[in-house]
């Protein structure tokens, strides 16, 4: 099957877990898991630490002439080695335990409003057909069979109005605090944890940047205690929830015993478009209302009852590079309409930066069969020029690494163009084509609808690993790998 046949059907989102569909088991049977050569491999440094220990072990124990009294000068030079390699191994036992500082992810919900905010394709520009051109409802309409999202995408209360209305700061908080509740009260009555408990709140929109701040109109609303702390991220894109992420994963490492809530959303209010340049009116077929609440936190007694842990997370921008700059940018138009812009170059230098951000992730997680593999194939192209000009570059399987994949739903052709780059399967991109169909582009909340995808059709088992993907203007790539803890 083509990938933009593939793009283009129909998909099936769980609205619970435990909901039954047909894609189950295939999707469930797709999931690679290293196998027992490679899980063998992978332990091999820690038999040759243990062989270490041994054969140290044995050679203190060749100083000791006596065991009976053991305490003798006969037995001077053992005790003295049996001592220092006792407190080394203290040493870096009490090393290893406090430089260990986990950050685990509790629980996350995401937003799914009622009924009445579902718009179906045919009426994405709601009441703001009579200000466009006739030629642009034609090119938004024509592109919107093409992004591979479905009828039930949410749009706020501005689109469902019978006449057009500019956007005010009060529909815009109207809209953050519909999306802001529906999220964060699901994710209180799961977790059991109380608003008051909360020590930390960061919150991202990338266009809506109110005063007070989005994290204090969260504390607001849930009456939060006067001595947490709180972040606004604005202006970060799609990628912001990573950022966000990584800024509470610095907040957990200084301050034990901590919980924090993280708030990703992004205002569709705030940003239309009243013009008619069409590289401003792209966002209108891609974009939807979204959000989703995360709490994470590095409280020991709840490692048992979190679902994931943090393990790696990798930030990499391209704003050094002007195309990479420019490609994703908000400014008024010829007639003074304020509005997004996404330039033709977006996936090249998406590309780039993710080329980037990848050499940096792989090493750190990649199997030792895989690097091996890599190792040998640069190895050849150093050495036999003919096999570097016609063999392509190797590209390492990370199937056995990663069980599953939250490959931001920026649109159709980024899911696929990543498919076809790293070689995953169709079933691999399900959550991402699935998210985007039933939900659309969320911006920063986008990767989180995926796992939320890949926790209701119970995918996981414990020791599995998440790779998320985030990319947004500036231009940044941000990548996160979770590890199934129960």
């Amino acid at each position: 099957m083509s990938n933009e046949v593939t793009s283009l059907q129909d998909y099936w989102y769980p609205s619970t877990v435990g909901e039954q569909n047909p894609v189950l088991n295939k999707l469930k049977g797709s999931v690679r898991r290293p196998s027992f050569s490679t899980q063998i491999i992978q332990h091999f440094p820690k038999l040759i630490l243990l062989f270490c220990v041994y054969s140290w072990t044995t050679f203190v124990l060749s100083y000791f002439t006596t065991f009976n009294p053991l305490f003798t000068s006969d037995n001077v030079y053992g005790i003295v080695l049996a001592v220092a390699s006792l407190v080394a191994g203290l040493v870096y036992f009490v090393w290893s335990f406090a430089s260990y500082k986990p950050v685990y992810l509790l629980d996350f919900a995401v937003a799914e409003l009622p009924e009445e905010y579902e718009v179906p394709n045919e009426h994405i520009q709601g009441p703001l057909t009579p200000v466009f051109e006739e030629s642009s409802v034609e090119f938004v309409e024509r592109l919107a069979k093409r992004t591979g999202l479905g009828n039930h995408t949410y749009f706020p209360k501005v689109f469902h109005q019978d006449k057009v209305i500019r956007p005010t700061m009060e529909l815009s908080r109207e809209e953050a605090l519909l999306v802001m509740t529906n999220s964060c009260d699901k994710l209180f009555n799961q977790t059991g944890i109380k608003p008051e408990e909360i020590d930390c709140v960061i919150c991202n929109c990338s266009l809506f940047c109110c005063t007070p701040s989005l994290a204090a109109m969260l504390m607001n609303h849930y009456k939060m205690k006067s001595t947490c702390k709180n972040y606004s991220l604005g202006g970060m894109g799609c990628s912001a929830g990573l950022i966000s992420i990584d800024l509470a994963k610095d907040f957990l490492r200084c301050n034990p015993n901590s919980n924090v809530l993280v708030f990703s959303t992004e205002n569709i209010t705030h940003s239309l478009y009243y013009g008619n340049e069409r590289s401003r009116l792209l966002p209108y077929t891609l974009f939807r209302l979204g959000g989703a609440a995360i709490l994470l936190t590095n409280k020991w007694n709840l490692r048992s009852h979190s679902k994931f842990e943090l393990t790696h997370l990798v930030r990499v921008n391209r704003s050094f590079d002007d195309e990479s700059y420019n490609v994703v940018f908000q400014s008024e138009d010829a007639s003074g309409e304020k509005g997004i812009s996404l330039g033709k170059q977006l996936v090249n230098c998406v590309s780039k930066a993710l080329t980037k951000n990848l050499s940096i992730l792989l090493p750190q997680v990649l199997t030792y069969k895989e690097m091996a593999k890599y190792g040998i194939d640069y190895i050849k192209r150093l050495t036999n020029k003919e096999y570097a000009k016609t063999a392509k570059t190797y590209m390492p399987d990370i199937r056995e690494t990663f069980q599953a994949y939250c490959i931001h739903a920026g649109g159709r052709g980024v899911i696929d163009g990543i498919q076809k780059n790293f070689g995953l399967s169709d079933e691999d991109c399900l959550p991402s084509r699935s998210s985007l169909y039933r939900f659309g582009n969320t911006s920063s909340s986008s990767i989180w609808y995926e796992l939320m995808y890949i926790e209701r059709c119970e995918m996981l088992q414990k020791g599995d690993n998440v790779l998320q993907l985030a990319f947004g203007s500036g231009l940044k790539v941000n990548s996160a790998v979770w590890k199934k803890v129960n």
